[in-house]
């Protein structure tokens, strides 16, 4: 007679077998902290799913990822690809609050689907408001800025979702050492001391601080910050200066209460 898998049982392969995306799975633990009663089970699969970005949630240290400032432009007759943004090429109220570390907030089925639409190629992600910076840092100016954005390589987002499925490996064995042979599904006091000892909830307890927000773009898995053609102005100088400044403060605001 053949035993019933229990969901723990699925689990378990699902997160050993590295070729299955992670989303499904994280859906899997979603009923499984149902089942067991546990909130944050379902809070912290939930986050992981639909993103951390517009919600009090801190973003977790392990999604903290590292890429440069570059831009793509015209100098006279050149173009130019990947150039490296230094402080003094920024505006200078975008100096402070603009610079080569990211809090990646996407859900993981958006970093699933960055990574598998040109698998291997860098992955641009823009600032907020990236169009206007461009349009600042052309002014006086014999080049030209037509984008403005972080070049991440692929790497930097693997290594998120490796963190994310480490965890899940953890919380698989913590619950295997805590269940006796036989149990099928485990206890909510259980899964709450698996949790502890994982850490999976608060994000290792790390300090979080938040950067620009990330723009995602939904077609050839990059974000691109497009200048109109000519280059154009599309608001007075003023208008763009303060809207971007109070972007910027507000992530700075955030950052402050986060830490």
């Amino acid at each position: 007679m053949r035993l019933r898998r229990s969901r723990l049982d699925r689990l378990e392969d699902d997160v050993l077998d590295e070729r299955r995306p992670l989303a499904p799975t994280l859906r899997q633990v979603i009923a499984l902290g149902g089942h067991a009663h546990s909130e944050p089970l379902r809070a912290w699969a939930l986050r992981e799913l639909q993103g951390y970005e517009g919600t009090d949630v801190p973003i977790p240290e392990y999604r903290r990822i590292t890429a440069p400032l570059v831009m793509d432009g015209l100098a006279g007759m050149y173009k130019f690809r990947e150039q490296p943004v230094s402080m003094f090429d920024l505006p200078d109220f975008a100096r402070d609050s603009l610079g080569d570390e990211i809090r990646f907030g996407q859900g993981v089925g958006q970093i699933e689907s960055l990574l598998g639409r040109n698998p291997g190629e860098i992955v641009r992600l823009s600032p907020a408001m990236a169009a206007d910076l461009a349009v600042l840092m052309n002014e006086n100016s014999p080049r030209q800025v037509l984008r403005l954005y972080w070049a991440v390589h692929p790497s930097a987002l693997e290594a998120v979702l490796d963190q994310v499925r480490t965890r899940l490996v953890q919380l698989v064995g913590e619950l295997r050492a805590s269940m006796p042979r036989g149990q099928q599904d485990p206890t909510p006091i259980q899964v709450a001391q698996a949790l502890q000892n994982i850490n999976i909830v608060t994000g290792d307890n790390a300090s979080v601080t938040v950067t620009a927000p990330v723009a995602v773009a939904h077609q050839r898995g990059s974000a691109r910050a497009e200048i109109a053609s000519g280059l154009e102005q599309p608001f007075p100088r003023a208008w763009v200066v303060w809207t971007i400044s109070i972007a910027l403060l507000v992530v700075a605001a955030i950052t402050a209460r986060s830490m």
